[in-house]
């Protein structure tokens, strides 16, 4: 049985990651700045900042084979606001992990990183894509991973493209606070809160940004993989990992695709660009495929019934996340 410690824990991805490696038969550690809603899948929790000595508590009570990076903040508009605060927490909270890591003995690490890193291109993005200077969040995300690299521990390096969906059991969802992102708005606005599409000005089919969208699930899946991967390859293996499906859709593509799937009617208005969002990311994952066997199971149609099965949960309910 092996022991994992995943930072950030208590959000979005991390919940559904939690379930995973607990039906793996992990022993699962979380460490968050908040307490997880569903403790049924961790067998213990500490609530500190990953910048600060209180990291320290589940290395001295644990013997820990691996760590899940996932602790960090994603706001792509509030980092134009407020950069330092993204630096500090981003790159000097891996820093500082990497540092206790070091200290404990503790040699593997999977990270969370973004595709956010990428320079928009018309084409499928590699890992040998171009980074460009996009905005602060993906800035101080590409400088964590060097950061990383440059401290020669086991590692993978995970480029997210759009995290979507809900776990399939209905049991935890997207909810951020505040929300940002474009599948859980477009459900908030059936509740009469505002949705706005971020520019409609961009050289797309119709003019709005093109992501690849994919399910949260499976991307925990996939950490798994990184683990199994981590304890069987040589160090001159590939560390640098995209995950995505490969299939790029513009937002009023999947805001029309809701309607469609869901039979739900979705009102939006139309905004000025947000500052630092690329017109399009699409991943090649073919290396994932390849070297980890990374095969989603989840389409956009799966990821958007997940999602709004989750949300009218919560609805019907009263109740926020149980992320």
């Amino acid at each position: 049985m092996r022991t994992a410690l995943v930072t950030g824990g208590a959000g979005y991805l991390g919940s559904h990651l939690a379930k995973a490696l607990k039906k793996a038969g992990y022993t699962t550690i979380c460490f968050d700045i908040k307490s997880p809603r569903n403790m049924v899948y961790w067998n213990d929790a500490f609530i500190g900042d990953v910048r600060v000595s209180t990291l320290e508590r589940p290395f001295e009570q644990y013997k820990i084979d691996v760590v899940f990076h996932l602790a960090g903040r994603i706001e792509v508009g509030e980092s134009v606001e407020q950069p330092e605060l993204f630096w500090s927490v981003n790159v000097g909270g891996t820093c500082n992990l990497l540092y206790t890591m070091r200290k404990f003995d503790v040699s593997n690490i999977v990270y969370s990183s973004t595709a956010g890193v990428y320079r928009s291109q018309f084409t499928s993005l590699s890992e040998k894509a171009e980074i460009d200077n996009n905005n602060p969040y993906a800035n101080s995300k590409y400088a964590a991973e060097c950061a990383i690299r440059d401290a020669k521990v086991n590692h993978i390096i995970f480029r997210f493209f759009n995290l979507a969906g809900a776990d399939p059991d209905g049991e935890m969802g997207e909810d951020h606070h505040p929300e940002t992102h474009l599948i859980p708005l477009m459900f908030k606005s059936l509740n009469n809160e505002e949705f706005i599409v971020y520019g409609n000005d961009y050289q797309t089919v119709d003019g709005t940004c093109i992501r690849d969208y994919v399910h949260v699930s499976d991307v925990a899946e996939a950490h798994l993989l990184a683990d199994e991967y981590l304890q069987k390859k040589g160090k001159n293996q590939p560390r640098l990992f995209n995950l995505g499906t490969g299939k790029g859709y513009t937002v009023l593509q999947v805001i029309d695709a809701a309607k469609q799937e869901l039979n739900v009617p979705i009102q939006y208005t139309i905004g000025k660009r947000r500052e630092g969002d690329p017109r399009r990311l699409v991943a090649n994952s073919d290396a994932a495929k390849e070297y980890l066997n990374f095969k989603p199971k989840h389409d956009l149609k799966s990821i958007l019934r997940t999602a709004y099965n989750w949300y009218e949960r919560q609805r019907d309910r009263g109740t926020g996340s149980t992320v």
